[in-house]
């Protein structure tokens, strides 16, 4: 039987200390312990891992809540599946599932499981694929033993991937979203009987009968792959893209498109990462363009339907709502201010893509020179320095700090003492809120 503990011992410090705890615990309580499924598999190709599965032949609710009272942190427990969650605090946050060895029972297909319990055999037989179908001892006896009943480690070795069972497409589906993921992933091939089984369940529209917060979680998890495409362009290939929607169609020139939101986020990465506070989400950049022939209508009613997050499913709309007018916009003689009201308000992600798609040489210029200058261009004052002028809060502080921005963006001042002039000399005068000022003024 090969061992792995040599493996086990060069993973991260705090990787390694967490699983001799739970070690240590699962031998206090008398449990047989394991780490499982896609850790095994990325620890035998020497991939880095974080993400952690365990399986124990006991009670993996139990286990949990011991291992969160030593911790002292929270932990979540999912009753139904006998599994728990914990995050494993330090300089490297590790994400721990914790299960109970179980059966499965599928009533019908693409419906969740029944579960029972059972053994560690039991537990890998109901995993998708060979390759994550592999198990480590991580008992403290039989630390870094390799448990593998299905021939998983000779299918890494080959780079198949192999399905465990007939069934295994019709009980769950999204196998068949992460047979792409894995294949394009690792380079694998998918070998003949397994695709012949993915091509049948695609021809049953099994894809169509999952419940759509599960495929939501499957095309994001294909979504943040290194290369996306790669996926995208199997799947389309296989089926296309109807389980998303029945209209949806993706042709070459989106392909173009998608192959090229890459390089883009990779140079706003590089040039503007450190410059602002604006985190840009990849995954969305290719969700925004992969549903980007969909109409208006069916566009909302799909991210209403898969669940999307509220402020996600703003920047893919956005994107659809608002390109042509900013676009058109953009190519007028326009001031710096003109430019920074457009575009300001629009996520990174739309901005980006507004980028992305512009062919007009103008449009594009004004899109950098906002991501590399005018974005990051702020006013001295604040709030609390104009109560200390004498001008009482209201609805005009708002107005006033705009003003100062426009003016700084266009070129008016630069140091603070300007600023300062210029809202004393130039903004105060006209401004609504002088009454307040003076009356604050006179104050003793």
């Amino acid at each position: 039987m090969e061992n792995l503990a040599d493996k086990l011992n060069r993973e991260p410090p705090e990787v390694l200390r967490s699983i001799k705890l739970i070690s240590g615990i699962a031998e206090e309580l008398g449990y047989p312990v394991y780490a499982v499924g896609g850790f095994v598999r990325d620890i035998i190709l020497g991939v880095e891992d974080f993400d952690l599965d365990v399986v124990v032949e006991g009670d993996g609710i139990n286990l949990t809540r011991e291992l969160s009272r030593r911790l002292k942190v929270g932990w979540t427990a999912h009753i139904r599946f006998k599994t728990a969650t914990i995050h494993i605090p330090g300089e490297v946050r590790i994400k721990l599932d914790v299960a109970t060895a179980r059966r499965e029972i599928y009533d019908l297909p693409a419906a969740l499981p029944k579960v029972n319990f059972g053994s560690i055999k039991d537990d890998l037989k109901r995993r998708d694929f060979t390759i994550n179908a592999m198990a480590l001892d991580i008992s403290r006896d039989s630390f870094g033993e390799l448990v593998d009943f299905f021939d998983g480690r000779k299918d890494l070795r080959d780079k198949v991937l192999r399905v465990m069972h007939d069934l295994s497409f019709i009980d769950d589906p999204t196998r068949i979203l992460r047979a792409v993921r894995f294949e394009q992933r690792f380079d694998f091939y998918i070998e003949p009987r397994t695709l012949k089984l993915l091509k049948e369940s695609l021809s049953k529209g099994m894809l169509e009968k999952v419940h759509n917060h599960r495929l939501r979680d499957e095309l994001i998890l294909i979504l943040k792959e290194p290369d996306p495409v790669k996926s995208l362009r199997r799947i389309n290939k296989l089926r296309g893209f109807k389980f998303i929607h029945p209209s949806l169609a993706v042709d070459e020139k989106t392909f173009a498109l998608l192959k090229r939101v890459d390089e883009l986020y990779q140079w706003f990465a590089g040039n503007f990462v450190h410059k602002h506070k604006h985190k840009v989400e990849r995954w969305l950049l290719y969700l925004i363009v992969l549903l980007e022939n969909l109409s208006m209508v069916k566009l909302k009613r799909t991210l209403q339907s898969f669940a999307f997050h509220k402020k996600d499913i703003q920047k893919v709309i956005s994107f659809k709502k608002d390109t042509a007018k900013v676009v058109s916009k953009l190519k007028k003689e326009i001031s710096i201010s003109g430019i920074h009201k457009i575009l300001f308000p629009l996520s990174y992600e739309v901005v980006l893509l507004m980028l992305l798609k512009s062919g007009d040489g103008r449009v594009k210029r004004k899109i950098q020179n906002f991501l590399r200058v005018y974005s990051g261009i702020q006013i001295h004052l604040r709030g609390d320095e104009l109560k200390e002028l004498g001008l009482r809060p209201g609805p005009d502080f708002k107005l006033i700090l705009k003003e100062l921005l426009d003016a700084k963006l266009d070129g008016k001042f630069s140091t603070r003492e300007e600023e300062l002039l210029y809202l004393k000399n130039e903004i105060l005068p006209d401004s609504a809120a002088i009454p307040a000022f003076r009356q604050e003024s006179k104050k003793p």
